[in-house]
């Protein structure tokens, strides 16, 4: 699927091409940009992750990082541990939590999301 405007243009790219190799993702491109989107269930079956390089840092916008699960959110513990460590392999340089705040520096990012994994 292509679309384009007069200035600018937008497509997605097969899953396989995502930054993270999951074939849960997909890539966005916007200009000479690349967004991916990651699916990461388990806070809720919708949760995501926006993934995008910038300066050569990558970049993770992602909320409710630390859960919580709950059965109204239909919440469920494997998915989101799973997800937790899809996370801590894109080795973030920054990431971006919508109740937390900004994680700089990959000790960071990890050491954030490494407090809601369980062994």
């Amino acid at each position: 699927m292509r679309r384009s405007t007069s200035s600018t243009s937008a497509s997605i790219s097969h899953p396989a091409r995502s930054m993270s190799g999951s074939p849960t993702a997909s890539v966005f491109f916007l200009g000479q940009r690349s967004l991916q989107a990651l699916h990461l269930p388990g806070h809720s079956p919708g949760s995501v992750a926006y993934v995008v390089e910038s300066d050569g840092r990558r970049v993770v916008f992602a909320q409710d990082v630390h859960g919580p699960l709950h059965p109204d959110l239909l919440s469920k513990r494997n998915d989101y541990q799973a997800s937790l460590r899809k996370l801590l392999a894109l080795e973030a340089d920054i990431l971006c939590e919508g109740h937390f705040g900004v994680f700089v520096g990959r000790a960071a990012v990890a050491a954030f999301i490494e407090r809601f994994v369980e062994d």
